[in-house]
């Protein structure tokens, strides 16, 4: 069924088509996430820095780099003064289980690595951000957090490996990820300073019985 201009958008924010979806059908997906912050009431420093991110792993052709998106995107936001939850566990996709890594904001599920993955050779689903994905403003045909074969060796290798060493190791580009950090801040960093603050820290486990 057409869609007309002037109907009730539906992803149901109470707006016209013509106001809301289709407007965002011409807009890139840099653009498209910081809209869906801005919609949100947030400050445009997070927008800024999602699509900062987004678009480091457009150029880099992150695919299948969840793990290595979600801890750098982690830093980056508690750098501007977020508290973002590191999270990680199974999703069930097309059938299939995998595991993944995504941000937990305010608790919102903030999803860039999901439209990039390695799952059948194409993207499981567009970006999500605050549990919609922001091609379709609908929730993803994805389960999080499921109870399925239970994380593997590489899941669980990156869940028990310490953070800093991490963040250390990751081989395409220099300082680690603590490069790909300072990249999508578009300043400079302290990176003893930065490993001092963050190696306590722990990936969340997520898994709905």
């Amino acid at each position: 069924m057409k869609i007309g201009r002037n109907d009730p958008c539906p992803c149901g924010s109470g707006k016209k088509y013509k106001n809301c979806c289709l407007r965002k059908e011409t807009m890139s997906i840099p653009d498209r996430i910081r809209e869906a912050f801005r919609e949100r009431g947030y400050k445009e420093d997070i927008g800024d820095v999602l699509s900062s991110m987004y678009r480091y792993m457009e150029r880099k052709q992150w695919w299948g780099a969840c793990h290595a998106t979600c801890a750098a995107l982690y830093v980056c936001l508690t750098e501007i003064g977020y508290t973002p939850d590191l999270c990680i566990g199974e999703v069930l996709g097309q059938g299939l289980y995998f595991d993944h890594s995504w941000i937990s904001l305010d608790d919102k599920m903030i999803d860039l690595a999901i439209s990039m993955t390695l799952l059948g050779g194409a993207p499981a689903s567009g970006v999500i951000v605050f549990g919609k994905d922001i091609k379709t403003g609908l929730p993803p045909i994805l389960d999080y957090g499921v109870p399925g074969r239970g994380i593997e060796d590489q899941a669980k290798f990156v869940m028990e490996l310490p953070f800093n060493q991490y963040m250390d190791s990751f081989p395409d580009e220099k300082d680690g990820l603590w490069g790909v950090v300072r990249e999508v801040l578009g300043t400079d960093i302290n990176i003893p300073s930065l490993r001092e603050k963050y190696k306590d820290t722990k990936r969340v486990l997520v898994r709905h019985e």
